[in-house]
């Protein structure tokens, strides 16, 4: 029996089943003939019942002596014994018994019904946890034996007392008794006095399996123990063989490994090496793998036991066959895991007549799963180099094509995939940069000298060709000055003449200097009258110069007024300078302007600027394009100012260089010496 605290519904040190022809619950009212203490009609007919396990049998036949002991002392007429559900067993009546005196049946359907509502209201959930529950009494009416009257029946008492282990109802026992009277209190007393056997017994049971359990342990460590002494997998798996051998009174035992796909024996008894070209070699490991195919221990011949349970049913087609050509004889195969996986299998034979009893099956399972891990981490011990790396290879590849973790490896070999394409396949190498478009010419017209704006015939956007009057300057004060300067190159002149005729060469020396200043003035202001009207200096547009407002104000030179720029326009892309190197003059490519990026503007580099600029915190250098192909249309939208993005082709090269260039290029910078 197993002892289990907390680990199931029951909590129970009851590990066993009822039979499957027991009631669905206690209290519907069925009744059970599966165990009573005389034979039943067809209980051992072909076809009856499966055999009920030994530990069940056990427990019945210890209920049963229980019971009749309780008849006899109480001077009951009959009782029965009833258990409550768990997870591994239904409820209901498990054993009957009527005493021998009795001449009419007492444990008519009817009082079985009665019974068990009794053993019902003892087994009830709702009882205080860990507090026995007291015993129960209820009265039942037998018709008597010489008949008579309806109601005439006689009166019985019924008594119940609990089955109570480990502090739980595990059942009841109910006896009817003869009479009613006094003395019910104390046939209840004794009752519940001799129901304490039922706890000892299983205490009882639970020590002998702890025995039993510490045994295999130490049957197990000493195998183990024993194998240890092997220097090399072969070595380690013979004195297996031996010591199960000799514990376990086989006549022969092998072990096999896996060996890629297949197992291969390594070690049996009675050979220090394994001869390859035995007819049983063959024959054995075909056994071998029959049990890893169903990776479960397969006995042959099935017990008894297990022909009625259909989970222990085996295919033993391959033992059969060893047991024919090399027997007859009892087979036990067993696999070896390692971590749930299988590594080997070993197989105990016996005589034929002395095969493998039940109970020894969980003390080799044992034994198996703790000397598996052992031999299957001394073989690996023993590998080469080359071995170790083969074998490493080999779980490579198996882990790479195998069944398990279909949907990692899909994913994995998806980006490996896109990896490798990314890698080979050609793609077009481009130069990114930050674009600008640009008038091709661009003039700005300044006042021709100081003075007052008279007139203004143009505004932004106008078109305008070269010589058209744009402006007019205000030149009154100019007419003015000339005639005053005039006027005095007259006096001058004369003055010169009258010392020139006197004879005063200084003088009229002096005078002559006079007249060469004024003669310039005059000059100057007839310039400036010549250029006051201010005209266009190429065919274009006016890009700036709004000046309505400047109309009579007083303008510089220095104070731009008009900007004339060109129909023709370029583009002016900004190279980062870890591009700088790629970009020569010729290269093609495209620009993207961004009021409408879905037009495309063919660009040919026509010069690079040599020295770099900052423009908005970066080191750029400057380079001019050409618009390849601009048409008027084109020339309506593009419009100087614009900005976008450029691509310049560089040939070809792929997605993983281009992703990876500049970390790559980054890399040699900081790593450089």
């Amino acid at each position: 029996m197993r002892r289990v605290r907390g680990g199931s519904p029951n909590g129970t040190l009851i590990g066993v089943a009822t039979p499957q022809e027991t009631p669905e619950r206690m209290t519907s009212g069925q009744t059970s003939e599966s165990v009573v203490d005389a034979p039943q009609p067809g209980a051992a007919e072909v076809g009856g019942p499966p055999p009920q396990p030994d530990a069940m049998l056990e427990l019945q036949a210890f209920l049963m002596q229980l019971l009749q002991s309780q008849v006899a002392m109480v001077s009951a007429m009959a009782g029965a014994v009833f258990l409550a559900g768990g997870a591994a067993r239904k409820p209901g009546l498990l054993v009957q018994h009527q005493a021998a005196g009795e001449a009419a049946p007492v444990l008519a359907p009817g009082v079985i019904a009665r019974m068990e509502r009794l053993a019902a209201e003892l087994c009830a959930p709702d009882a205080d946890a860990g507090k026995a529950p007291q015993g129960r009494m209820d009265t039942i009416a037998l018709a008597r034996a010489a008949g008579g009257l309806y109601g005439d029946e006689a009166r019985h008492r019924l008594i119940a007392a609990p089955l109570w282990a480990d502090g739980r109802v595990e059942g009841a026992c109910v006896l009817a008794l003869r009479t009613r009277g006094a003395a019910d209190e104390e046939a209840l007393k004794t009752l519940m006095l001799t129901t304490a056997a039922f706890e000892a017994f299983l205490w009882k049971k639970q020590a002998i399996a702890e025995s039993q359990r510490t045994l295999m342990l130490r049957e197990t460590l000493e195998l183990l123990d024993a194998s240890q002494q092997g220097r090399s997998a072969g070595t380690m798996g013979a004195l297996i063989c031996n010591e199960l051998q000799r514990r376990f009174g086989c006549s022969r035992v092998s072990v096999g490994l896996v060996h890629r796909e297949s197992i291969r024996l390594t070690a049996v008894t009675g050979a220090d090496e394994v001869d390859r070209n035995a007819a049983a070699v063959e024959a054995i490991e075909e056994a071998m793998e029959e049990c890893a195919a169903q990776d479960v221990e397969v006995v042959f011949p099935a017990p008894l036991e297990h022909e009625h349970d259909p989970a222990q049913r085996r295919v033993t087609r391959a033992h059969e066959e060893v047991s024919r050509k090399f027997g007859p004889s009892a087979m036990l195969s067993l696999p070896l895991r390692v971590e749930g996986d299988l590594v080997g299998v070993v197989v105990l034979e016996r005589p034929a007549t002395d095969p493998f009893p039940v109970a020894a099956v969980p003390l080799l399972r044992l034994v198996a799963e703790t000397v598996g891990p052992a031999l299957w981490t001394r073989r690996l011990a023993d590998r080469g180099v080359l071995a170790v790396t083969r074998d490493r290879l080999l779980d490579l590849g198996e882990a790479m094509v195998g069944p398990r973790h279909t949907g990692a490896k899909l994913v994995t070999a998806l980006v490996l995939l896109v990896l490798v394409l990314a890698a080979v396949v050609p793609i077009p190498a481009r130069i990114k940069s930050a674009v600008e478009v640009k008038a091709l010419h661009a003039r700005t017209v300044v006042p021709p000298f100081t003075g007052y704006l008279e007139t203004v015939l143009v505004k932004p956007g106008d078109r305008v060709q070269t010589g058209q009057v744009m402006a007019t300057m205000d030149t009154s004060s100019l007419a003015l000055e000339l005639s005053e300067n005039e006027a005095r190159l007259t006096a001058y002149t004369v003055q010169r003449d009258d010392a020139l005729s006197k004879g005063e060469l200084s003088k009229r020396m002096e005078i002559e200097s006079q007249i060469n200043e004024v003669a310039s003035h005059l000059a100057l202001l007839r310039d400036h009258q010549a250029r006051s009207v201010i005209r266009s200096p190429i065919d274009g547009l006016v890009g700036r110069g709004d000046l309505d407002s400047f109309i009579r104000a007083r303008v510089e030179p220095t104070q731009p007024l008009f900007e004339v720029i060109s129909q023709e326009q370029q583009a002016t892309l900004y190279i980062e300078e870890a591009d700088v190197q790629r970009v020569r003059e010729g290269m093609t490519g495209g620009m993207v302007i961004r009021s409408l990026p879905g037009r495309e503007v063919e660009i040919r580099v026509t010069r690079v600027n040599p020295a770099a600029e900052v423009v908005r915190g970066r080191n750029v250098y400057q380079a001019e394009a050409e618009l390849v192909g601009v048409g008027p249309d084109d020339a309506a939208w593009l419009r100087p100012g614009m900005t976008g993005t450029a691509k310049l082709r560089d040939g070809r090269t792929t997605t993983l260089a281009t992703l990876l260039r500049s970390v790559v290029e980054e890399i040699r910078m900081r790593m450089w010496w």
